[in-house]
């Protein structure tokens, strides 16, 4: 059952801002535009509307319509920066950028090794990185990889930034083309490495996803782990129920 048209619109819209399609101060399509484009009438359009300013994505003005708010509390995915690298050709958005803290070759770790699919302890690339928006640091990430990987892509071992991101990058050297993603959310208490990367007094709530990427063939290409303060809006899901 299809779900209702001012969900699929609001959908739409989010998915663009979340890619940073549309950036921060950014006006969204006008309530004509969208009406026509999608077959419906203006108060369908109207409700839209209003599910993204209820969940702080949008703010509407009379006489200016409506516009992507400036500080838009995002925690974007893995997969999502992927969608973003792919249609622009850079992994971050306007007013985003990543600072390398970290690229090594480690033995790899048993949560780690089961997401990639080899022995615990077997050697992987470990490339850690804080995102900025601006001069504050919104979230950290460590990517892992297996070693064959790391020889086809030798700059995850350096600390230079991918701009295509590393996920496409790894595309690009290997021929190894990302077929599905799958994602693993939680909460927790942020560590004390963390907090200080983060600058945040602890204790602190955080979120955490766990994103591993898949060839066509079914073998792991990366797997990550993603942390974002709370606060930070992630993603919403419509669902029919029932019948």
């Amino acid at each position: 059952m299809a779900l209702p048209k001012y969900d699929q619109i609001a959908a739409d819209l989010r998915g663009r801002i979340v890619r940073g399609e549309l950036a921060p101060g950014a006006a969204l399509p006008s309530e004509r535009e969208l009406t026509e484009r999608w077959s419906v009438s203006r108060s369908t359009v109207v409700k839209a509307l209003d599910v993204l300013r209820q969940e702080g994505l949008v703010e509407t003005r009379q006489g200016t319509g409506s516009t992507v708010r400036e500080r838009t509390p995002l925690a974007r995915s893995a997969g999502e920066r992927y969608a973003t690298a792919l249609a622009t050709g850079q992994i971050y958005t306007a007013g985003e950028y990543a600072e390398i803290v970290g690229a090594e070759t480690v033995p790899a770790p048993d949560d780690v090794a089961a997401g990639l699919g080899i022995e615990a302890g077997e050697p992987v690339v470990r490339r850690d990185r804080v995102t900025f928006e601006g001069e504050r640091p919104v979230a950290t990430s460590t990517s892992w990889f297996t070693m064959a990987v790391g020889q086809a892509a030798p700059r995850l071992l350096t600390r230079e930034r991918v701009r295509e991101g590393t996920t496409r990058y790894v595309e690009m050297q290997t021929g190894r083309v990302p077929h599905t993603g799958r994602d693993w959310w939680t909460a927790r208490l942020a560590t004390d490495a963390e907090l200080a990367l983060l600058q945040m007094e602890g204790p602190e709530a955080v979120s955490e996803v766990r994103h591993a990427v898949y060839d066509a063939q079914g073998e792991v290409l990366a797997y990550e782990v993603g942390v974002n303060p709370a606060g930070r809006w992630a993603r919403t899901e419509e669902y029919t129920m029932g019948e």
